[in-house]
């Protein structure tokens, strides 16, 4: 699998993503294009760019959905939204305000950044976004989540 540096889609190409990941399995192109606010053709021409990149399958008639390499992406997109927007609220932003600007802004944050701040933040399960699920590359188990492997717990 190709490493991820944070720079593989244009912004509103990985909003898509993340869209598509937060909405399950398969979405209808119209409910994209809907949410978009774009018409179904231009929802259809995007999600065709995606999947040349091998971010999603289109299904005729059906919508797209993330193909392994799409969710291992759009995993880390929202991971990065989420700690820009805990950055960004940690210098007085309010949690809405927050995501509003780290939407404008984390397109330029690579992953090594990602994680050099993520790390620099102590590895933070949270912000004013939602959980932040945490890549392995870069941050360690916790002791916890170690006892649970070692019980046979998930």
């Amino acid at each position: 699998m190709q490493e991820i540096t944070g720079h593989e889609l244009s912004s509103k190409k990985a909003e898509y993503l993340k869209y598509i990941y937060m909405q399950g399995d398969v979405v209808r192109t119209t409910e994209i294009a809907a949410h978009f606010s774009v018409a179904p053709s231009t929802a259809t021409k995007t999600l065709a760019d995606i999947a040349k990149a091998g971010y999603v399958e289109q299904l005729p008639y059906h919508g797209a959905r993330l193909t392994a390499r799409g969710i291992d992406y759009a995993r880390f997109l929202i991971r990065r939204h989420r700690i820009v927007a805990l950055v960004l609220s940690r210098y007085g932003l309010k949690p809405d305000e927050a995501c509003t600007e780290a939407k404008k802004i984390e397109q330029c944050i690579s992953k090594d950044l990602t994680d050099r701040i993520c790390t620099s933040l102590g590895h933070p399960m949270m912000s004013g976004c939602g959980e932040i699920e945490h890549d392995c590359f870069c941050c360690p188990r916790t002791s916890r989540e170690e006892d649970n492997l070692e019980s046979g717990q998930t």
